[in-house]
């Protein structure tokens, strides 16, 4: 069944005088419950009102000599008060309220005048609601997606560590340029390699993880022939090589 944000319990009498305020609450975004409009002929009136009335946020009592006595209005406004929905009394004469219905109620004969006093105790009409509703599901969704993402992520890959330092001549202690540093994995398979620039200096980024020592070579053309050797991973190495010589043949 549709939801109506209130339900207009008034005398067939006031139709004239209900129906600018039913106008008025329509524009205002409310969505408003008519019986004359939405009965249809042969229905059981009390269960099809009761229906309407649970399906109603709140209920605007039309009060008025005309509706004082009235079984249907009795029912409607009793009904209400059992349902705990609430009851917004507008008085369209000087006809005293019901004794269980202690509330004040709207005395503003025009009904643009009445629905606008009306508002406040209204709030805001279903269909706010709702847009509000699905803006909020929507931000909703968007943080659990995020927190599944953030939390449910594989972590980042551990950054790549560096090999670092510096090739000098034994001899002389100058820097040697151009000299092919080769790393070898765990298994003595070639890794990476570089070569020193002009200041001996070089580095190499090396896969994680970063292991205790590693299996590197150095070697270039006129100096002896090194072995691969273990050197300490994680600090700056410094690699001394001798050249070539009558002293030292290679």
């Amino acid at each position: 069944m549709a939801r109506y944000d209130v339900f207009l319990s008034y005398s067939r009498v006031d139709t004239e005088r209900v129906a600018p305020l039913r106008d008025a609450l329509r524009q205002l975004g409310y969505r408003v419950f008519l019986d004359t409009q939405s009965i249809d002929p042969g229905e059981q009136w009390k269960q099809r009102l009761e229906r309407s009335i649970q399906a109603s946020r709140t209920l605007v009592l039309c009060w008025s000599q005309n509706t004082r006595g009235s079984e249907y209005i009795t029912f409607e406004y009793s009904r209400a008060e059992a349902l705990h929905r609430r009851v917004l009394p507008w008085l369209l004469d000087k006809t005293p309220l019901p004794a269980m219905l202690e509330i004040q109620g709207v005395t503003a004969s025009d009904a643009v005048q009445a629905a606008a006093l009306l508002k406040p105790a209204l709030g805001m009409p279903l269909a706010h609601r709702r847009k509000l509703q699905g803006a909020f599901a929507v931000v909703a969704a968007i943080l659990v997606g995020f927190a599944a993402w953030y939390f449910l992520k594989p972590p980042p890959p551990p950054p790549p560590w560096k090999f670092w330092g510096q090739v000098t001549d034994r001899n002389t202690t100058k820097p040697i340029p151009n000299v092919t540093v080769q790393v070898f994995d765990q298994n003595g398979a070639p890794e990476k390699s570089t070569t020193t620039d002009a200041q001996g200096d070089f580095e190499l980024y090396l896969p994680p993880p970063q292991p205790p020592s590693i299996h590197v070579l150095f070697r270039k053309d006129g100096y002896a022939p090194e072995q691969p050797l273990f050197a300490a991973a994680g600090k700056f190495w410094n690699m001394d090589m001798a050249a070539c010589s009558k002293t030292n043949p290679c």
